[in-house]
């Protein structure tokens, strides 16, 4: 009986490393090339010891860490829904995801609110370090694959204060495995609210 069991937790795992594939490999085809030279501007962050950048573009703003919901079986990576203006939206530790382990939210982290495709999403960050201009041009060796960082990381820049990763949005929601949400009425249950604008 056990051997069954375990035969349908490898098919299970099989299962879902295949759709996270499938899932990063649309998302890599879905970012448009960066152009060789030019300017970026992006909101910088720190997770952890490490500078990223997210497009302005996709940014709304960021809020305080703020209480949440929890997500039925999403991964320990999301911390739970938000409530935004009546909308719960999921929230995804950065650094806990490139770790693949859990995290706890600390009080000093930032939520960087996000739209990606119509719908909204909230990154945990450890810090907002502020709007910046980015050149396209100063761009140097990223980390290799080997490293859990490297499947989000669209070019590895620099700045007078060292290298900035500029982050995929789109890859690091597709390898992320957060469940769908369905229309929530009830989004006043999802802890906290915050109302976006900039």
């Amino acid at each position: 009986m056990s051997t069954r069991h375990d035969i349908g937790r490898e098919i299970a795992e099989l299962k879902r490393r295949l759709y996270e594939l499938e899932r990063t490999t649309s998302s890599h085809e879905a970012d448009e090339p960066l152009p060789l030279a030019g300017e970026i501007q992006a909101v910088v962050c720190r997770v952890e010891e490490t500078r990223v950048a997210l497009p302005l573009d996709v940014v709304e703003r960021a809020v305080p860490a703020a209480a949440m919901a929890p997500l039925p079986e999403a991964p320990p990576w999301v911390h739970g829904l938000l409530n935004l203006r009546g909308r719960a939206l999921p929230v995804l530790d950065v650094a806990a995801r490139i770790e693949r382990r859990a995290r706890a939210l600390d009080l000093d982290d930032h939520i960087v609110i996000c739209r990606h495709e119509g719908k909204w999403i909230g990154l945990v960050v450890q810090e907002v370090l502020g709007v910046r201009t980015l050149a396209l041009g100063e761009r140097t060796n990223g980390p290799g694959g080997s490293l859990p960082i490297a499947p989000y990381v669209r070019a590895t820049l620099r700045d007078p204060k060292g290298l900035v990763l500029l982050f995929s949005l789109s890859r690091l929601i597709a390898t992320s495995d957060i469940p769908p949400l369905e229309e929530r009425a009830e989004a006043e249950n999802a802890g906290h609210e915050e109302t976006p604008g900039r």
